[in-house]
C-alpha cells in the first residue's frame, strides 16, 4: 500500500512539474508573438499606412527603436512633449498595430510593422504631416 501512495505522489509531483513548465513555455510563446498576429492583415496596407505616419509619431516610434521600451513620461522628457500629447499618440500608434504595450506602468515598444515603417520611412524618404 505505501508502494502505492508513493507511486501516487511521485506522478502528482510529475504532472505539476510538467504542467509549470508547459504554461512558461506558453507565456513565453505569447510574448514573443505579441505585437505579430495583427500584422500580416495592417502589413497589406504599408503604403497606405506610411502616408498617414505624422512627425510626432515617427519621433516616438525613432526614440523607441534606439531606446527600447519606454512609458508615456519617459518619452514626453525625451522629446519635450506633453505627457497626454504622447499618451495619445501611442493610443493610435497601438491600435494601429505599430507600437505594443505591456506591464502597468504601460511600456511602449516597436512591433514588426512599426520597424517596417520606420525602415520604409528611412529608404523612401517620405515627408510626413505634422501634428
Amino acid at each position: 500500500m505505501e508502494q502505492v501512495a508513493l507511486l501516487t505522489l511521485i506522478f502528482t509531483i510529475l504532472f505539476l512539474a510538467q504542467t509549470l513548465i508547459f504554461t512558461y513555455l506558453l507565456l513565453r510563446l505569447k510574448r514573443a508573438l505579441r505585437g505579430l498576429v495583427p500584422q500580416t492583415a495592417l502589413e497589406k496596407s504599408l503604403e497606405e499606412n506610411l502616408e498617414e505616419v505624422t512627425e510626432t509619431e515617427l519621433r516616438i516610434m525613432k526614440e523607441l527603436e534606439s531606446s527600447g521600451m519606454l512609458n508615456a513620461r519617459e518619452l514626453s522628457e525625451k522629446l519635450g512633449l506633453s505627457r497626454e500629447h504622447v499618451a495619445r499618440t501611442l493610443k493610435k500608434l497601438v491600435e494601429n498595430g505599430f507600437l505594443m504595450r505591456e506591464g502597468k506602468p504601460y511600456k511602449y515598444g516597436l512591433t514588426g510593422l512599426g520597424k517596417k515603417i520606420l525602415r520604409s520611412h528611412d529608404i523612401t524618404g517620405d515627408s510626413t504631416k505634422t501634428h
